[in-house]
Order: structure tokens, then sequence, then C-alpha cells
């Protein structure tokens, strides 16, 4: 994998996801963007993955700060090659019957009206640089129902669609769109499953037991995967739909 001279932008590049990715992307050569809400943390961000890393602030659910993103990201690189759409919220613990509409909302705006304005303005970007790729963040979840995760689970699901439908759009300005499904990673996000009084390795061992390959994963193994979807040499590959979960959605 060569990504020289390439500029790939990671939205929720501060999470744990994120910031893997990037870190992976930096030592395949390519000038990474962390995009993310959270500024003060930033640079911090920056700081741990060195040369070659930048940061924006960027609210993905806002039309307007995609279209300055992608206009700013233009003037100052020349090109944009790559979108990593990671960017994502999960309040787990919600019974159905208990969700609001307020929070169902939120995972909507921010996993996929986030997504949808990053694929159409990325698009719109690559097309401009001679094509590119893009690669969304679904999950193992998307088909899982889970009854106290509703807006997580229906919000991933429709990720799935719309990755497929993007991939058909950008497809005429060369510019591939795949998604990834990740299983349990050991990220933050992972840690808010713990319910009052559970150990840490409680839950880790129940996760483990829905993952064939026997154990969870960790941010590299997404990263990876994410940087094989990027690959130029992908070049064929769109519209995938791949999971990242150890064998979670064999069953």
């Amino acid at each position: 994998m060569n990504f020289e001279g390439k500029t790939i932008v990671i939205t929720g590049g501060i999470g744990g996801i994120g910031i893997e990715v990037g870190r992976h992307l930096l030592t395949l050569g390519a000038k990474v963007i962390l995009a993310d809400k959270e500024s003060d943390r930033g640079q911090a961000a920056v700081d741990e993955l060195g040369q070659g890393a930048s940061y924006i602030t960027l609210d993905v659910t806002r039309e307007q700060a995609w279209k300055d993103a992608m206009s700013d990201i233009l003037a100052s690189h020349g090109s944009l090659y790559g979108l990593i759409n990671a960017a994502g919220i999960f309040k787990p613990g919600v019974p159905f019957t208990d969700m609001s509409l307020e929070i169902w909302r939120d995972h909507f705006n921010v996993n996929l009206d986030g997504a949808f304005l990053g694929c159409k303005y990325g698009i719109l970007a690559m097309k401009d640089s001679g094509g590119g790729a893009i690669v969304n963040f679904s999950s193992g979840l998307a088909h899982i129902m889970l009854t106290d995760a509703a807006a997580y689970c229906v919000s991933k699901a429709g990720l799935l669609a719309l990755t497929r439908l993007a991939a058909k759009a950008g497809g005429k300005f060369g510019v591939r769109v795949n998604a990834v499904l990740p299983g349990a990673i050991e990220t933050e996000m992972m840690w808010g499953n713990l319910r009052p009084g559970q150990a840490r390795q409680e839950l880790v061992d129940m996760l483990v037991k829905q993952h064939p390959i026997g154990r969870i994963g960790v941010p590299y193994d997404v990263a990876n995967a994410v940087a094989f979807l990027c690959d130029p040499a992908s070049s064929f590959v769109t519209g995938a739909l791949l999971a990242v979960d150890g064998g979670q959605l064999v069953d």
C-alpha cells in the first residue's frame, strides 16, 4: 500500500479508531487531516501522530461546515484523495419503548446524515481531484438488532444503503465508496456498554463469546481494513460492505 502525497480526511479523527486509522495511513505515506468537533483535543492528537498530520474542526451534521471544510482543504492541499466517515455516536442501554425522539434523531444526525453530507461533498471534491476513495463506518449492529440500542442499529443499517447508493453515484467520477462493519473493538465507545457494577473483564468475556475468532478487536484491526479499501490498488472494489468482526456475523 502506498499513499504517498495523498490527502485523506478522517471524521471522528480523535476517537480511538479514528486516530489509529490516521496513524496507520501516515505510515503508508498519506497526509492525514483529523476532523472532529472537539477542537480542544485536536492539537494533542496531531502532536501524538506527528509530521504529516493536521486538524480541522468539523461538525459533520452541518452542511455549511462540510462546504467550508472541503473548500479549505482543496485550497490548502490542492486535492483530496480520501475520506473516512468515522464520526459516530452510541448511547446504549435505552430500551426501545423508553427511547426519546431526541435520542433517535441525535443518532441519525451524526451517524447517517453526517455520512451523507460527507459522501456528497467528498465526491464533489474528489471529482475535481481525479477520483478517490470514501470509507463509511457502519457496524455489525446494522444486522444484529439490540432493542436497547435501536437508534444506533437502525442508523448504521441505513449507512449500508447509503454506501451502496454513493458507490453508484460516485463511480462515474472515479470515486469508490465502501463500508467497514466493525465488531466489538476495544475503545471508549465499547466501554460505554458497561452496566453499573459490571467489571471490565466481565464485559470482555461476554463479548468474546460473540466472536468466533476468540477475542475482541483492537483499533488496528479496523485501520488495516480501512487502508485496504482506500488503497489505489483496490481500484475495482466499490460498494463493498466489509465485516471486521472476528466472525460475529457468521451465525
